[in-house]
């Protein structure tokens, strides 16, 4: 079966660098995949991706060294297989609160015995004529830890079998801290909270840095799974130059 660096690189302690994908445009994710980060993550649960789009997006994304990544709508079964039959080599999964809830997701992604996966499709085939007794340990499984109660349970969800990657939402974690918006001690405390329970555990942490530089210093402190930045924020950031270029003539 054809592998991928990043579970491995994970596992190492090695810290690996992405794009979040959100605004829907496979143009832009053949340019993400080939720009040569080590993940593209194509966003179904507050990005803009129809069906027809997300296969598309999977197919080129495959064809590149990254690693095809997808955060599903919510931690259910279908949508995740459905990802993954599609070809996804990893999933984030949103709003893990309890170890229920991180049993539901490795179950989710693992093929029997180590999970509940049903076999079916062809398309994941194309990885190798092994897929589906090999692709187990292949698959990245990032759970997302992005509220007060998963903070509180993050032993737990973190002892579950399978489990690669806690990634911390830090907007929603500082929304759910009363904490949005402004620097905080105590938003500080928490994400520390939970690389400590990472290195506990012997699982990566994430963290969703939106920016080179912040990914590089929060890469130094020890969190393994950062994003660069998003789509439509490299958008965003090109438009914005411009306008101030033609403003200061």
């Amino acid at each position: 079966m054809r592998s991928y660096p990043v579970v491995a690189s994970l596992l190492a302690g090695r810290p690996s660098f992405g794009v979040w994908l959100t605004v829907g445009s496979t143009v832009l994710a053949e340019e993400v995949a080939l720009a040569g980060f080590d993940w593209a993550l194509i966003d179904l649960q507050h990005g803009y991706w129809p069906e027809a789009a997300l296969l598309s997006a999977l197919q080129i994304i495959s064809l590149t060294s990254s690693v095809p990544i997808v955060r599903p709508a919510a931690n259910d079964p279908t949508l995740i297989g459905r990802a993954l039959d599609q070809g996804a080599m990893g999933v984030v999964v949103p709003m893990v609160n309890t170890r229920a809830e991180a049993e539901r997701a490795a179950a989710a992604v693992r093929y029997p015995p180590q999970g509940a996966r049903s076999a079916g499709g062809t398309r994941m085939l194309l990885y190798g004529e092994d897929y589906f007794s090999a692709a187990n340990p292949e698959i990245l499984l990032a759970v997302m830890l992005e509220t007060r109660q998963a903070l509180a349970n993050v032993d737990d969800i973190l002892s579950v079998p399978g489990i690669d990657c806690a990634f911390i939402g830090p907007g929603d974690l500082a929304i759910d801290l009363g904490t949005y918006g402004r620097p905080s001690d105590e938003h500080e405390a928490a994400l520390q909270a939970i690389l400590q329970a990472g290195q506990r555990h012997g699982v990566a942490v994430g963290l969703a840095c939106g920016s080179p530089e912040v990914a590089k210093r929060r890469a130094a402190e020890g969190f393994q799974f950062v994003d660069v930045g998003v789509d439509i924020s490299f958008f965003w950031q090109g438009l914005r130059a411009a306008q101030r270029a033609v403003k200061e003539m």
